[in-house]
C-alpha cells in the first residue's frame, strides 16, 4: 500500500511517496549483502518507528521536534489523527502549523518570538540547532502568520536573543553550523558576542545532572559539534576550542567509566554508577550518553566492543516496541544516537531513508547536507 507524503505552507516541501507496509520495509531492511547483524538490526529499528510517525493532534511541537532530531529531513507526521495524510515534519514546524493546539513561534514586535515553554521549546535555541543538524539551508522558507522567513531569520534571533549566565548550548550548536566558528555580532542590547564567548561560557557551565539537562549530555555534544566544526573549517584548535577537545576526551572516558554490565550507561547519567528498573529512565540515560558518544567518538571507535554493546543495549530497548508510548525526548534522543551510528557505519544520508521505503526520490532543493 502506499501514502503520499507532502510538504506543506505552499510548497515548502515537496511531494514524495511513502510505502507503508510494514512487511515491505521490513524485507528491505534486511537484503543489504554483507551487514553485520547488529546493523541490520538498527536499520530494523529505525525503519519500523520511521513508518509509525507522530501526529498532529495528539504530539505538540516539542514532540515533532523531537521527532525531527532522530529522521531529520526524512521526518514526517500524520495530520490530524494517527493514520492521517503524512506531511514533512519539519515543513510542519517551518510553516508554524499547530501540534496538539500550539505553535513553535508566536508574532511579537520584534516580528517573532520562539517560546520556551511546554509542550513548544525546552531550550533557547532548540528548534535552530535541530535545523542545523538535520543540514536544514539557511535559504529553508519560515513563516509566522503572513509573514515569509527564512532560517537565516531564526539565526539573526538567536543571535540577538544571546545573554550571560543562561543556556547558551543549543544556540552554539545552530550558530556555529550556519555563522561559522568566526561569527561575531551584538546582541540586541549592544553586547557583543561571538561563537568563541558562547563556546567559553558553555565550558564553565555544569556537566550534572542535578544542573544541567538530561546530565548535561546536550552540553558536551555541542561543546564537541563546535570543536568539529572548527576542523571541518581546517582553522586552529586554539583556545576554547582545545579546552573543548580536552573536555569530549575527559567526557568520553567517563562515560566508559559509567557503562553498565548490560551494555546501557548509568541512570545517573554520568554523575556516578547506577542502574534503575525504569525503562523510561534507562532509555533517556543510555540514549542521550550514546547519542554523544555516537557523534563525538572517531569512527574507528565506533568498532569497539563496548559501543556496540551500547548499541545494542539501546537498539534492544526500541525493538518491537513501536505503539508504547514512549517519553518523546528519551525516544527521540535514542533514535537519534541509533542514526547517527548508521549515517556513519553504513554511510546514510539526509532523505535516503525515505527514498529506500518509498521507493522514489525527493525533488526538494531547499534541504540537503551542508
Amino acid at each position: 500500500m502506499r501514502r503520499r507524503v507532502v510538504g506543506v505552507g505552499g510548497g515548502l516541501l515537496a511531494l514524495v511517496a511513502a510505502v507503508v507496509g510494514g512487511a515491505k520495509a521490513q524485507a528491505a531492511t534486511l537484503q543489504s549483502a554483507g551487514q553485520s547483524p547488529l546493523a541490520a538490526k538498527v536499520r530494523r529499528v529505525l525503519d519500523s518507528y520511521y513508518l509509525r510517525p507522530l501526529n498532529t493532534r495528539d504530539d505538540a511541537p516539542w514532540s515533532v521536534l523531537h521527532w525531527s532530531i532522530a529522521y531529520g529531513v526524512d521526518a514526517t507526521v500524520s495530520v490530524d489523527r494517527p493514520d492521517g495524510q503524512r506531511v514533512t515534519a519539519i515543513g510542519w514546524l517551518c510553516a508554524n502549523y499547530p501540534s496538539a493546539g500550539q505553535r513553535l513561534a508566536v508574532p511579537s514586535e520584534e516580528g517573532f518570538a520562539l517560546p520556551v515553554a511546554p509542550g513548544i521549546q525546552g531550550h533557547d535555541g532548540q528548534f535552530l540547532a535541530m535545523l542545523a543538524q538535520s543540514h536544514v539551508k539557511e535559504h529553508y522558507l519560515f513563516r509566522v502568520g503572513h509573514h515569509e522567513l527564512t532560517v537565516a531569520d531564526l539565526v539573526e534571533y538567536e543571535k540577538r536573543t544571546c545573554r550571560p549566565n543562561i543556556e547558551l548550548t543549543f544556540k552554539l550548536i545552530g550558530i556555529a553550523s550556519y555563522e561559522g566558528t568566526d561569527a561575531v555580532w551584538k546582541n540586541a542590547r549592544g553586547e557583543q558576542w561571538s561563537v568563541r564567548r558562547m563556546l567559553e561560557e558553555e565550558l564553565r557551565a555544569p556537566i550534572s545532572r542535578l544542573e544541567s539537562t538530561c546530565g548535561g549530555l546536550h552540553r558536551l555534544l555541542a561543546i564537541h559539534y563546535a570543536v568539529e566544526r572548527r576542523q571541518r573549517e581546517g582553522k586552529p584548535i586554539d583556545g576554547p576550542f582545545q579546552q573543548a577537545h580536552q573536555k569530549t576526551l575527559a567526557y568520553q572516558r567517563r562515560a566508559w567509566e559509567m557503562q553498565n554490565a548490560d551494555g546501557g550507561f548509568s541512570t545517573a547519567f554520568l554523575d556516578y554508577r547506577e542502574n534503575r528498573g525504569d525503562v523510561t529512565r534507562r532509555l533517556t540515560a543510555s540514549g542521550h550518553v550514546l547519542e554523544y558518544l555516537a557523534y563525538s567518538l572517531p569512527k574507528e571507535q565506533l568498532a569497539d566492543p563496548r559501543f556496540e554493546r551500547a548499541v545494542d543495549y539501546v537498539a534492544t530497548l526500541l525493538e518491537g516496541k513501536e505503539g508504547t508510548p514512549w517519553h518523546r525526548g528519551a525516544m527521540g534522543h535514542a533514535l537519534h544516537a541509533l542514526a547517527i551510528y548508521e549515517q556513519r557505519m553504513l554511510g546514510g544520508r539526509p532523505g535516503e531513508r525515505s527514498e529506500r521505503l518509498a521507493g522514489a526520490t525527493s525533488v526538494d532543493s531547499a534541504t540537503g547536507r551542508r
